[in-house]
């Protein structure tokens, strides 16, 4: 059942997200605002209000502070004369959806619009008040980021409106978007299972080409590998299961390989039933290891395992692939390596790993392949 939003909630949540940006940008948080503007904005002077509030409200709502919270968390901890409902709407803040929504009907106070990103509706409020969808026309499109609202959705930050006679060059914008942040994609969710059913069938014939979902080459065959595998991924989407199920939804994979790939003595390719696939250079000398935890007194050897560990890039896969295979092997590997002769893998393993590794660890894991959305479609039928 939908919550009943009343019109003194939607303008007390002006009231309190002006508190909130005060409230950032005071003594308290000034240091961490100042390296997020400059990693944000470099050197560039900001001469664009609408994208410093965007990026203001970015800052209160998502960035993490030094301690894992947002600014958000501290403001609600730091304001007691809150009431429940209100704590509520403002950690709710923290899901925010960024998206590109083609304007839809008014419907009293609220203005109906799709996300054209996850192709879900959304019923929007603004805090300012209704009048502020006068200017937004049926068809036209906005760049514009929400935040909940009960079971509603409020503006948050700056809006960008564009006319529907852009309307190739929006569905292009879409279709980039789509692909760069798939998170973007799979907040629908069933989008989210499209995802992880192809991700599968996916991974099934990579395992049906190679014959496993982990398989090490030299750097200087991992193209002409890869080339044979995507003729032959093509002919499965012409001829194969693909097509069979009647589905064009995503489309066939293209390999760029860096350099640094290809001039690597080694090369891992796993297909992860959760990670997708993944490319590990010079996974042999690390492979070696923990068939031999000797070699660590070899520094080229020593340097590809502490090198993984520490790369925030490489996930935890690698290691729980190889630790696997024998975890006592595995834990005389750490105790050498981290000078820790008490080390178990099976007790310590994933603290370690969540230890070294967070940032795969404070977020859901997502399927790697996103399904086409009606807006790619339609923007790779308009080229």
């Amino acid at each position: 059942m939908a919550v009943s939003i009343s019109v003194d909630l939607v303008e007390r949540s002006g009231d309190l997200k002006r508190d909130l940006v005060q409230f950032a940008q005071g003594p308290r948080f000034s240091g961490a605002l100042r390296k997020a503007t400059r990693e944000r904005f470099r050197s560039r002077v900001i001469t664009d209000e609408g994208q410093w509030y965007d990026f203001l409200d970015w800052f209160v709502l998502q960035h993490r502070l030094a301690d894992g919270r947002r600014v958000v968390e501290h403001f609600v901890a730091a304001q007691r004369g809150l009431s429940e409902v209100e704590r509520q709407m403002l950690l709710g803040w923290r899901d925010v959806v960024e998206g590109l929504f083609e304007i839809g009907l008014r419907d009293g106070p609220a203005l109906l619009a799709v996300n054209l990103i996850d192709e879900m509706t959304y019923r929007m409020r603004a805090n300012a008040g209704p009048s502020v969808f006068d200017a937004m026309r049926r068809g036209d499109f906005m760049v514009a980021r929400l935040v909940p609202i009960g079971d509603e959705w409020l503006l948050s930050g700056a809006q960008h409106l564009f006319p529907r006679s852009g309307r190739k060059e929006v569905l292009q914008t879409v279709a980039q978007l789509s692909l760069k942040r798939p998170d973007l994609v799979f907040r629908n969710p069933e989008k989210l299972e499209q995802g992880w059913e192809l991700q599968k069938w996916e991974r099934g014939r990579f395992v049906e080409f190679f014959g496993a979902d982990l398989v090490v080459f030299r750097g200087s065959e991992l193209a002409d590998r890869f080339d044979a595998y995507g003729q032959w991924r093509a002919r499965q989407t012409v001829n194969g299961e693909e097509r069979r199920r009647g589905s064009q939804s995503h489309n066939v994979p293209t390999f760029e390989l860096p350099d640094r790939l290809l001039q690597a003595e080694t090369v891992a390719v796993i297909y992860d039933e959760l990670e997708g696939l993944t490319f590990l250079g010079e996974f042999g000398l690390v492979e070696a290891v923990f068939d031999d935890p000797g070699l660590l007194a070899d520094r080229d050897h020593r340097k590809a395992v502490l090198g993984y560990l520490s790369d925030d890039t490489v996930s935890p896969l690698p290691f729980r692939r190889l630790a696997q295979r024998n975890t006592e092997i595995a834990s005389r590997v750490f105790q050498r390596l981290l000078k820790k002769p008490t080390f178990s893998w099976e007790r310590d393993g994933e603290l370690l790993l969540r230890r070294r590794k967070p940032g795969f660890f404070d977020r859901p894991a997502l399927p790697r392949v996103t399904p086409a959305s009606a807006a790619l479609i339609e923007a790779a039928g308009s080229r």
